[in-house]
């Protein structure tokens, strides 16, 4: 009887320690994930420093399993090339306008209608409810897994050739602008010509003459150094376009689920750190680009110019989804 216990203890031990090696085993071959995040701004911009913290969160909430390298300032090309570097694998994350993915998923051309958004807290009431929610899975049949939206202010009308007050100050003006359908009508509509250029062309093209401006934010204006070449800054404020983080549904699919909730609780994590250090900037970029020479100024009448967009609407409304236009305004 001495025996026979003495065997069955043995044999307990012995299966226990094969179970923990085994464990150990699996635990010190779980696969270990090796990511590029792209993005076309450079370090000093606060959606790179935003990008940075996503990676953290990511490595820290996966003990780092996942571990992610930030290619910032164009690195790695444009935003078009990122899209489709997501589309084909060979790019794992990305920050991108909404304006270009737009191309790519027809109802996300809403978010870069003129004067859509009242203002940000419009915009975050829209795209952190069920709207925003219907927008990324729209995503998902083209390839993109959506993670968060990113604040990207209000863009506005910078110039060389002096200020804009009104629509007609814009005539003739050639206005670069992110390849986008809304943003390209928008411009068009006012007078200007809309010219779609990639970001790391704009500076030589503005100090070339090629173009006579483009439109953006504050933070962007300074990042690049455009108030060297274009110092007149007008607040048309024509659009708000959020800035998506976005991978590849394949991938993201492919992970375990405790990695993909890890990774979206990171990205869930990332959107109010980013709003706070967005809004504390903007108003120090603006002080940096007074400082450097730019001046600023209000439109005479910014309802002159909402009201040239109307017909911008009726033209999307079956594009984005019939009713969606009017259900975000209405909000």
């Amino acid at each position: 009887m001495k025996r026979t216990a003495i065997l069955v203890l043995m044999l307990v031990v012995v299966t226990s320690m094969g179970a923990f090696a085994a464990g150990g085993r699996e635990a010190a071959t779980a696969e270990v994930y090796e990511w590029s995040l792209a993005s076309t701004l450079p370090e000093t911009h606060p959606v790179h420093k935003s990008l940075l913290y996503f990676a953290d969160q990511v490595r820290e909430l996966t003990d780092g399993q996942i571990d992610i390298t930030v290619y910032g300032g164009g690195q790695l090309g444009d935003e078009r090339d990122y899209i489709e570097g997501i589309q084909l694998g060979t790019i794992d994350v990305t920050k991108v306008s909404a304006a270009p993915l737009g191309q790519f998923v027809d109802s996300l051309q809403v978010v870069s209608l003129p004067f859509i958004f009242r203002d940000q807290a419009h915009q975050h009431a829209v795209l952190k409810g069920e709207i925003g929610a219907r927008l990324m899975a729209d995503l998902e049949p083209q390839g993109f897994k959506g993670l968060t939206f990113m604040d990207s202010g209000f863009r506005s009308v910078t110039t060389s050739t002096g200020p804009v007050r009104r629509p007609a100050d814009m005539r003739g003006q050639k206005i670069r602008v992110m390849p986008s359908e809304p943003l390209i009508d928008t411009i068009n509509a006012l007078g200007a010509t809309a010219v779609p250029m990639g970001q790391q062309e704009v500076y030589v093209g503005l100090q070339q003459g090629v173009i006579d401006g483009w439109e953006n934010n504050e933070p962007t204006v300074i990042a690049f150094n455009m108030q060297e070449v274009a110092r007149y800054y007008s607040y048309t404020r024509h659009v708000s376009i959020p800035d998506i983080l976005i991978m590849g549904a394949d991938t993201f699919n492919a992970l375990p689920a405790n990695l993909q909730a890890a990774v979206m609780q990171a990205a869930e994590a990332t959107a109010p750190f980013h709003t706070s250090i967005w809004n504390d900037y903007v108003e120090e970029a603006k002080q940096q680009l007074s400082d450097r020479g730019m001046l600023f100024n209000e439109v005479d009448d910014i309802r002159e110019f909402q009201s040239i967009v109307q017909p911008i609407y009726d033209r999307f409304d079956p594009i984005v989804g019939r009713g969606l236009i009017q259900e975000i305004m209405a909000k």
